[in-house]
């Protein structure tokens, strides 16, 4: 799906990735409610992988991370830094477009769905929330974080909004330093 004007540069795809972030946001510990072993995972705004490669690692030989991206240098250095951590083969990066995210064949497929710093820089959210319901199982939960310093209150709860118009109901808050996070459930 096409971003708006401020689309996560590259090279901030670099600072995502720091060591030092785990010091405040370790996706081992965020994510270990949502991911076991074999199960089937999309990542939209995967970008160099931060949360991709630990949930490569955390769902295992029989399971499968989808990372979609409108970026395709982020894609290629996560491909190539799944490679390096040994996840290359769980890890199936798409490159998404203004028209789709490229996941018409994973529709219920998917198990969990991470939406991490992303759902700001798209402009047609409607369109984003029902592509990615489709993908999900019935009942599967989307993790949907968003950066506080940079998405304001109004803008967080206009975007849960749309998520609950168009194929999930809100379940609870999660707790994520830095950040507004919400857990949403498939309901069609």
């Amino acid at each position: 799906m096409e971003t708006k004007q401020h689309i996560c540069p590259v090279w901030v795809g670099y600072l995502m990735t720091s060591p030092l972030r785990k010091l405040q946001q370790n996706p081992k510990k965020i994510l270990a409610p949502y991911i076991n072993q074999g199960i089937k995972i999309l990542e939209v705004g995967s970008a160099m992988g931060y949360f991709s490669i630990p949930m490569a690692k955390m769902t295992g030989q029989n399971g499968k991370v989808y990372c979609v991206d409108v970026q395709e240098n982020m894609l290629k250095k996560l491909d190539k830094r799944a490679k390096r951590k040994g996840v290359k083969e769980i890890i199936e990066s798409r490159l998404a477009n203004h028209n789709s995210l490229n996941i018409k064949e994973l529709t219920g497929e998917i198990d969990f769905t991470l939406l991490a710093y992303v759902v700001h820089e798209i402009p047609d959210q409607k369109k984003l929330f029902t592509e990615v319901a489709k993908a999900m199982k019935k009942n599967a939960i989307a993790l949907y974080i968003e950066p506080k310093m940079h998405v304001k209150e109004k803008v967080w709860l206009e975007s849960l909004r749309i998520a609950r118009e168009n194929g999930f109901i809100l379940c609870k808050s999660v707790s994520v330093p830095g950040s507004r996070a919400f857990e949403l459930v498939k309901n069609v």
